[in-house]
């Protein structure tokens, strides 16, 4: 993903967010609830806290190239499309590129993706009707993902949770 206070600051709510999700889980012994309970209390301060410190997003402009076949510039990328003319298989590469000159370059077969955002690379689901990748994602072999939702332009789509504003 690029690096933006916008993906910053929402990678560190999600995480908070799944902290608070995984101690609501943990079965621990009747006489750890209260500590249990005070955790759980201090967390949620921590992660209100941290929702009061939402930066904006940076505003870009995106010039978007969509192309069937396409040729990807990354090196990562460039490889694993050699692959994909040898198996045969048929690619769709898409390449946005801001005003602040960042290139995300995105290659997607069969409902699958890679993309090439921050000098990162993202594997899973290509959502082909919202056009985001689903990191980790993989339905066929049963992955539900990362929880990670990166839109082409390689920035993180998270709404914060209701329950914390």
């Amino acid at each position: 993903m690029l690096k933006t206070a916008w993906n910053e600051w929402s990678l560190k709510a999600l995480q908070l967010e799944t902290a608070l999700l995984a101690l609501e889980e943990i079965e621990l012994p009747d006489a750890m609830h209260a500590l249990q309970d005070a955790a759980q209390q201090k967390l949620l301060e921590l992660a209100r806290a941290w929702q009061k410190t939402q930066p904006a997003k940076e505003p870009r402009q995106w010039t978007r190239e969509e192309k069937a076949g396409g040729a990807p510039r990354d090196e990562e990328l460039a490889d694993l499309v050699k692959g994909f003319r040898e198996d045969g298989k048929t690619w769709t590469l898409y390449r946005l590129t801001s005003d602040k000159k960042e290139v995300v370059e995105t290659v997607v077969s069969e409902g699958r993706a890679c993309m090439a955002a921050g000098g990162e690379y993202y594997l899973g689901q290509w959502d082909a009707e919202e056009g985001v990748l689903e990191v980790g994602r993989d339905d066929e072999a049963g992955e539900p993902g990362t929880g990670l939702v990166l839109e082409p332009g390689g920035e993180l789509r998270y709404s914060p949770s209701p329950d914390l504003t």
